[in-house]
């Protein structure tokens, strides 16, 4: 019975390689092995190097004068010895991992484009590789914009108001003011992130429209349902207070308001 099970998943495991999605994986795997001194370069390249700038980048972080630390009736302080290292080596280890991804990626698109295999089974499923055309390119630039000024609007704006409002209102209290210095960074991180990507909401909602996946009648009647997720969503992206979540869920309710009225004038 074993022997049996043994051999039935032999010949499921042949058939899956011989098979052009197996081709696919074993052509990926051999990449793999073949560029794996490369990419290990490259990352240990960008850990190297990321290592003193996330050094600069955290003390720029904490500046009273260029950075987002309040005033200097605010602290941030580390709670064991070690604080600080971590932190700079988890951003050189997440700036490498994103890195070398990019370059990983670039070379599956080569290995893709030159392998027969894929070719032949893209056209067994009548699929056509997408060529770069002027959409693609505009839609690529007006991403890379508005991640730009959903970053600019956090750290010129969403940022500097809530430290400035949380530190305030401790103060108020007649509390002191001490931050740690991964909660610091990961509140602004955080902040970042979810503004970056919740101004992207122009693009989804005109890609949506544009392809006909939903029409514009069902957007406006389930206005108030989206709006609701934003919030929602908002909330998932934006650190666990109110204000955080109403600075972060107003613009992406804005911008979608904003893509109707677009898609209306473009239309």
């Amino acid at each position: 019975m074993v022997n049996l099970m043994a051999n039935d998943l032999e010949s499921n495991i042949e058939e899956l390689l011989s098979s052009p999605g197996g081709k696919i994986l074993h052509e990926v795997s051999k990449l793999l092995r073949k560029r794996a001194r490369f990419f290990a370069v490259i990352f240990t390249l960008i850990f190297v190097i990321g290592y003193p700038l996330a050094g600069e980048f955290i003390a720029w972080l904490v500046s009273e004068e260029t950075g987002f630390r309040p005033s200097s009736d605010t602290d941030v302080i580390v709670l064991h010895p070690v604080e600080l290292i971590l932190l700079k080596v988890r951003i050189s280890v997440y700036s490498a991992i994103m890195l070398t991804g990019i370059v990983f990626s670039v070379e599956m698109g080569r290995l893709l484009a030159k392998s027969e295999t894929f070719k032949q089974r893209m056209k067994e499923a009548d699929l056509k590789l997408p060529n770069p055309n002027f959409l693609a390119i505009i839609i690529a630039i007006s991403s890379v914009i508005l991640m730009s000024l959903g970053t600019f609007y956090a750290i010129e704006y969403l940022v500097p108001f809530l430290l400035d409002y949380l530190a305030k209102d401790a103060t108020a209290a007649d509390l002191s003011t001490q931050w740690t210095l991964t909660n610091f960074s990961g509140f602004i991180s955080s902040l970042v992130f979810a503004s970056a990507l919740g101004f992207q909401v122009p693009i989804a909602v005109l890609l949506l429209l544009k392809f006909e996946i939903v029409e514009k009648s069902d957007l406006t009647k389930y206005r108030r349902h989206i709006w609701f997720s934003s919030v929602v969503l908002g909330a998932f992206l934006s650190p666990p207070d109110p204000i955080s979540l109403l600075l972060v869920a107003a613009p992406m309710i804005i911008l979608f308001e904003f893509s109707l009225l677009l898609n209306k004038i473009i239309r």
